[in-house]
């Protein structure tokens, strides 16, 4: 399995706190966003690599701070060239920017956002995904009925099959919405080829997903514990109050 983690983005509504410094190295809980995060991807089985997608401008800070790790996969910093929020290539235009250059292969791979922190072992949701690895896997948080409207909206039946799934939807119905956390068979890597080329909104990966599950089967499960979205101060403040790294 590989990993790609998401962090080539601006964070503009974190400044002038993320001016001059990438968000997902933000320290919460005394170390960075990140490094709490590759924690989590460490501990998954048959891990052979991870790939952080930086910015042009801040991928100096994460070489720095890759070059500091002691892991027994490598960790390789990815830079997608670009220099500002104005040209950026979107979540999804930097994840087959990565893919172009560190192919996943015919391996299952992971995307994760990098201003994420979750409460559990990610280990959990790879148990999951092991029961049929020819299918994605979504993870998925109950909100309150109609919030979804302001993330994304999963419908799923009793077995977790994803019946339906809109992005930011005006009407949401459903109490279930996914983060930013998703496993993939290795076929979907050229399914997001495909998306792209017909046009598909390259920045929420979210619309990749909308458009996934039209294709290709998909699964959704429930998050096993506490999940932080570091998408704000206010975000930032909850964690460092409420986060703790999850045990091994």
């Amino acid at each position: 399995m590989n990993a790609y983690l998401l962090a080539a983005g601006y964070a503009t509504r974190m400044h002038p706190l993320t001016r001059d410094r990438p968000k997902p190295l933000l320290e919460v809980a005394g170390r960075p966003i990140l490094s709490h995060i590759l924690d989590g991807v460490l501990g998954l089985d048959g891990l052979r690599r991870v790939v952080v997608i930086a910015n042009d401008r801040f991928a100096p800070h994460f070489e720095r701070w890759a070059a500091g790790l002691e892991t027994a996969v490598p960790v390789e910093i990815v830079n997608d060239g670009t220099r500002s929020d104005a040209d950026k290539r979107g979540a999804l235009g930097d994840l087959a920017f990565a893919l172009a250059r560190r192919p996943a292969g015919d391996e299952p791979w992971l995307v994760a956002a990098g201003d994420n922190l979750l409460g559990f072992p990610l280990r959990q949701l790879q148990e999951v995904f092991a029961r049929d690895e020819t299918q994605p896997l979504l993870g998925v948080r109950r909100v309150k009925r109609g919030a979804a409207s302001a993330y994304n909206e999963v419908v799923m039946d009793d077995r977790g099959r994803v019946e339906r799934f809109r992005e930011k939807p005006p009407d949401a119905r459903s109490e279930w919405a996914a983060i930013a956390l998703y496993f993939f068979p290795p076929a979907v890597a050229a399914e997001l080829e495909t998306y792209l080329a017909e046009g598909g909104n390259p920045d929420a990966p979210g619309h990749f997903i909308a458009w996934l599950v039209d294709r290709v089967p998909t699964r959704a499960t429930l998050l096993p514990g506490e999940w932080f979205d570091i998408g704000s101060l206010e975000g930032l403040e909850h964690a460092r109050k409420r986060y703790r790294p999850p045990s091994p």
